[in-house]
């Protein structure tokens, strides 16, 4: 009778898993990319509170700009195989692809009008920057980060 009981146990237990799969299998389907504007200065040393989690980040990787501001902060949801468009302050389009999973690496297509098109693999939560674009004076470095 105890044999029959956790027989049936276990039994439940891989109909409810193939009912209700593992939230890292729903991850799959889809990403949230946050794309941050920040506006990188030389004339003066303001850094903006909001980018206090990318400071040191910042400030090693453009070491011949003194300030940071966060301009614009905008969060998408992206589904397997679809893209979203990230309008940037200099009204340029920065458009990110999801193209899937390649050995627990997300794979993305960044266009960024006709100056950028690639395709790159970056690990989940992780931020990489994309700067050249000018803005006010100052250049524009995009934060993006994909989760």
């Amino acid at each position: 009778m105890k044999r029959r009981a956790t027989i049936w146990m276990l039994a439940m237990c891989v109909a409810l898993a193939l009912v209700f799969p593992a939230s890292s299998a729903v991850a799959e389907e889809s990403i949230t990319v946050e794309v941050r504007a920040i506006a990188a200065g030389i004339h003066d040393d303001s850094f903006d509170p909001a980018l206090e989690d990318l400071r040191g980040r910042l400030e090693r990787g453009f070491r011949d700009y003194t300030s940071f501001e966060q301009i614009t902060r905008r969060s998408r949801e992206i589904s397997l195989d679809s893209f979203a468009d990230f309008t940037l302050p200099t009204e340029d389009t920065l458009t990110i692809s999801f193209r899937g999973l390649d050995d627990h690496l997300v794979k993305l297509g960044v266009t960024l009008g006709d100056r950028l098109d690639t395709s790159l693999r970056v690990s989940p939560g992780s931020t990489f920057f994309q700067a050249g674009l000018r803005y006010d004076r100052r250049m524009l470095v995009l934060a993006i980060t994909v989760e």
